[in-house]
Order: C-alpha cells, then structure tokens, then sequence
C-alpha cells in the first residue's frame, strides 16, 4: 500500500462488522479546508451574537426598550425617581407608548389582488400577490432592518425586512433591488422595484406580513388591497 494512503478500520466486536476506508492525501487536506471554513464561520457568528452590528444593537436596544417600557415607568415613579408631572412635561409617556404602537402603515405598491392567502394547501401561500407595472416601485411597509435582500429559488428576488414589535414583511418577485442586508430602511422608503423573477407568470409583489410565527393578511391591514382584491375566495 502507498504510503500516501491510510487506511481507517470501523470493527463492531459483538457483531463481527469491519468496513475500511481509504483516504489518500488530496481527501485528507479538502476536509481539513471544509473543517477550517466551517469552523471560521462558527467564530464570526458567534463573534456577530457577542458584538452585533452597529444597526442591529441600535434595533435591539429599541426592541428591548419597547418591551420593558411599562415596567421601566412604573418602576421610576414608584423609586420617586420621576414623577407624573415629569412624564407628562417631556411627554416621555406618549413617546414609548407611540414606539409600542408602531405598525405595518404603508402599502408596499398599488395594484389588483390576484392571490390571496392559502394556509392549508402545500406548498401554502403565505401572502398576497399584487399585480401592477413592471418596474414600478415598491416600499417599505414600516421602518425596520434588512434581514436579507438577494435571490430565492422560486420566489426570485427577495426582500425580508424586520420592524419594530415583532413584525417582519417580505416581497418577493422584484425586478430590482435597491437596499442591502443589515440596512436600516424608513418607512415608506423605495427598496426595489416590480418585477417578475423566479416562479413567476408576470409582474407582479409577493408580499407577506408576519406577527412573530403568525401569519397576517396584508388586507386586513390595508384597505385598498380588499377593495382591489379578485383573487377567488
């Protein structure tokens, strides 16, 4: 046997079973690459949870801030900290309790419903389709952070974006995009434009809203889009 090739022996002693494997150097280095990248990649992840993004600590205080709002006030009021008066001086009340209520407020893009929600069939359509212009614009439905913007299999070009309380939206079938992952974007600001790429039979959005794991109808949200909705019920 060349000395370029091992030999490594799996033997049950119970059973008797040996199976051999030879590995030969040009194996041997190709695996020691794939555990090097893999191993890499592990570090910067977990470097990105201890140290994340500048924008992403600016979102996360502002998520932290917004869940802790009402305990953070009473809390200070009680340790007469501030007062009533002082709340209501600097309008700090109304200030977190417009940051709680912060929505989903801008449709993405005019146009005609054609599909709306389809839970049950498989594969389920999370979303509604809306049919306009071809490379026409398409905004953001509230501020947030880009969680990724680039290209899906079959939805084509793709936006995720991440808001404020627990929202995230998605719009998919984009002609072009405009913004980058981990940009944080205004609401009502242009991200791409209509398009018809991926698994798609003209221009139209896909666009989703999501309330953490659930599911939630952008027509419910936005009128237009029910008033403007052919899609079969």
């Amino acid at each position: 046997m060349s000395k370029n090739i091992y030999r490594i022996i799996f033997l049950n002693e119970k059973t008797q079973f040996n199976r051999s494997i030879f590995l030969n150097n040009k194996i041997i280095y190709f695996s020691c690459f794939i555990l090097i990248i893999i191993l890499f990649l592990s570090v910067w992840g977990a470097y990105r949870i201890i140290q994340p993004h500048a924008q992403q600590r600016s979102f996360n205080n502002l998520l932290s801030i917004q869940r802790d709002t009402s305990e953070l006030l009473s809390f200070l009021v009680k340790s007469n900290k501030v007062d009533s008066s002082m709340l209501s001086n600097y309008n700090l009340q109304n200030y977190f309790i417009n940051n709680k209520a912060i929505v989903p407020s801008t449709m993405p893009s005019k146009g005609i419903v054609t599909r709306g929600l389809e839970i049950d069939k498989k594969p389920p359509h999370n979303g509604i389709d809306v049919a306009a212009t071809f490379n026409s614009g398409v905004k953001a439905t509230q501020e947030g952070l880009v969680l990724f913007a680039g290209e899906l299999k079959d939805l084509g070009n793709t936006i995720i974006i991440s808001h404020p309380n627990n929202f995230f939206s998605f719009y998919s079938h984009l002609n072009k995009i405009i913004i980058s992952n981990r940009q944080y974007v205004k609401n009502g600001e242009k991200i791409g434009t209509i398009g018809q790429s991926g698994n798609s039979d003209g221009p139209h959005l896909h666009f989703e809203i999501w309330k953490n794991s659930h599911i939630i109808d952008p027509r419910n949200l936005f009128n237009e889009y029910k008033v403007n909705d052919v899609s079969i019920k």
